[in-house]
């Protein structure tokens, strides 16, 4: 899931761009995933002689065989699998026959094979630098392998299979555990590289204002109040609900509102007409109305976030106002600068969690059973981070279930609430609800870095990174054949 618990609210704090880093994730298919193998797929039949005999991709030392790059290709596509309906995707159609909606001219399959082909690519690239470089699987490395192969035969014979009938049925082809194994271990190793890699990464203090000042318009911010006024709101409609009367006179009615918003002469009176527009012109209970002025307030909001106004708010004094929204717009949205561009220096905070999600568990028992497993052992940093390797179905899995440098609003409200509570200590723990499912919380506590350093930090080796991957990447091969026979 990794980014998904990332909220999106109109106006933001622009969010942090993350690394596309090889993760072992994909390798250890987590039961949820593996459910949609079982109704799409039942080929029993294939020994997988053919696909073990083909190479689909290679590097100077590695390869990558067809069996090997079926399991890849399905650990992607089934990272899709809950939101299937949404993107158009029919689970009981072979993808080959069916269109992408995000890449048109091309079906699902080609796409899966697009997504897959990268994720290799950058897998092998890992591997060759790591081989390179000295870096090698150790004891440690093998049994955590070992023991996520003896999960999943785990999960196998819960739903009454062997190890390799339960990955037949999920991958449509003759997929065994040692193709598992191998994908683990290439995986594991590429990332073993990664994390020593960019660990060996450190930037000076002058490096970082160096990085802030040729990168000013993606770093400073803009406190704003913005209210968005639908023409809709004026729009007449008959005993069902449904539109009648001139749409146009409705579009005026709602510019003409945020004029007169706009022309507020203090922050005190444009939260007046925000409150008046809310409960009166929207016709929302009088109890939620402070909440919903305060929620107006945006703080550090970047140019990116703030997009027509952005040219504005970068040049404009404090209790200046701006519409966008042309005539006969479906909605106008008024701006009140409230703080000149600045940079954020407020540190963020760092979060692990576990979660476990709706599409696989229907309640919080399971949730509440791993939370007293954990309690039962003290709570300890070291019982929660074999509870995460275990159960958590985020993409965050592999670093231990940690978000670094999380600044307010970038998480769900339930999340966000939770992890910013005024009184939250270090080592603080409990449970949360949200829309993806129930997390296991556990506050870190505060990070050593501001925001923008953190930021700075980010892109300074994602530069490196991608230019080491480039590096070590330029004599990767596919089999393009090859690849257009894997079962989908």
């Amino acid at each position: 899931m990794g980014n998904e618990i990332l909220n999106s609210p109109s106006i933001e704090t622009q969010k942090k761009e993350k690394r596309n880093t090889i993760i072992i994730t994909v390798c250890v298919i987590l039961a949820a995933a593996l459910v949609i193998g079982l109704t799409v797929f039942n080929r029993l039949t294939d020994t997988g002689y053919f696909l073990r005999s083909q190479t689909a991709a290679e590097s100077e030392n590695f390869e990558v065989d067809g069996a090997m790059m079926t399991y890849f290709f399905h650990s992607n596509y089934q990272a899709y699998a809950s939101m299937a309906s949404y993107l158009g995707i029919d689970t009981t159609v072979s993808l080959k026959a069916q269109e992408c909606s995000l890449a048109q001219g091309s079906t699902w399959f080609d796409y899966f094979v697009s997504v897959s082909q990268s994720y290799v690519n950058e897998l092998l690239a890992l591997c060759e630098a790591a081989k390179a470089n000295g870096v090698a699987l150790d004891d440690a490395d093998y049994a955590s392998i070992d023991a996520s192969i003896d999960s999943l035969t785990a999960t196998a014979e819960s739903y009454g299979y062997s190890i390799n009938q339960y990955l037949i049925t999920a991958f449509g082809a003759a997929v065994n555990v040692d193709d598992v194994k191998n994908c683990m271990e290439l995986t594991a190793l590429a990332a073993k590289y990664s994390t020593d890699f960019t660990a060996s990464l450190s930037y000076s203090d002058e490096q970082l204002d160096a990085y802030y000042d040729a990168n000013k318009a993606s770093f400073e911010g803009v406190d704003v109040i913005a209210i968005t006024i639908p023409a809709n709101t004026y729009q007449e409609t008959d005993a069902d609900g449904n539109p009648v009367g001139d749409a146009t006179s409705a579009s005026k009615t709602a510019q003409e509102k945020a004029n007169a918003l706009a022309a507020s002469a203090n922050v005190d009176e444009f939260n007046a007409g925000i409150r008046d527009f809310l409960l009166n012109d929207r016709g929302n209970p009088e109890e939620n109305i402070d909440a919903m002025v305060e929620q107006c307030y945006s703080e550090h909001v970047t140019a990116s976030a703030l997009s027509s106004a952005a040219e504005w708010a970068f040049s404009a004094k404090v209790g200046d106002t701006y519409v966008s929204g042309g005539d006969g717009a479906s909605q106008y949205t008024v701006y009140y600068l409230a703080k000149t561009a600045y940079r954020d220096d407020t540190p963020g905070r760092n979060i692990r969690h576990i979660l476990f999600t709706k599409d696989t568990y229907a309640d919080d028992s399971k949730a509440k059973e791993i939370y007293a497993e954990w309690e039962a052992a003290g709570f300890t940093e070291a019982k929660f981070l074999e509870l995460n390797n275990q159960y958590n179905e985020d993409g965050s899995i592999t670093n231990g279930g940690l978000y670094e440098n999380v600044l307010p609003g970038q998480m769900v409200t339930e999340f966000n609430d939770w992890m910013f509570d005024a009184s939250r200590k270090t080592g603080d723990h409990g449970i949360v609800e949200t829309t993806y499912g129930w997390h296991i919380m556990y506050y870190v506590g505060e990070s050593e870095r501001a925001a923008w350093q953190a930021e700075a930090i980010s892109a300074l080796q994602n530069a490196e990174y991608t230019k080491m991957v480039e590096q070590y990447s330029a004599n990767i091969t596919f089999n393009a054949e090859m690849l257009y026979q894997i079962n989908a």
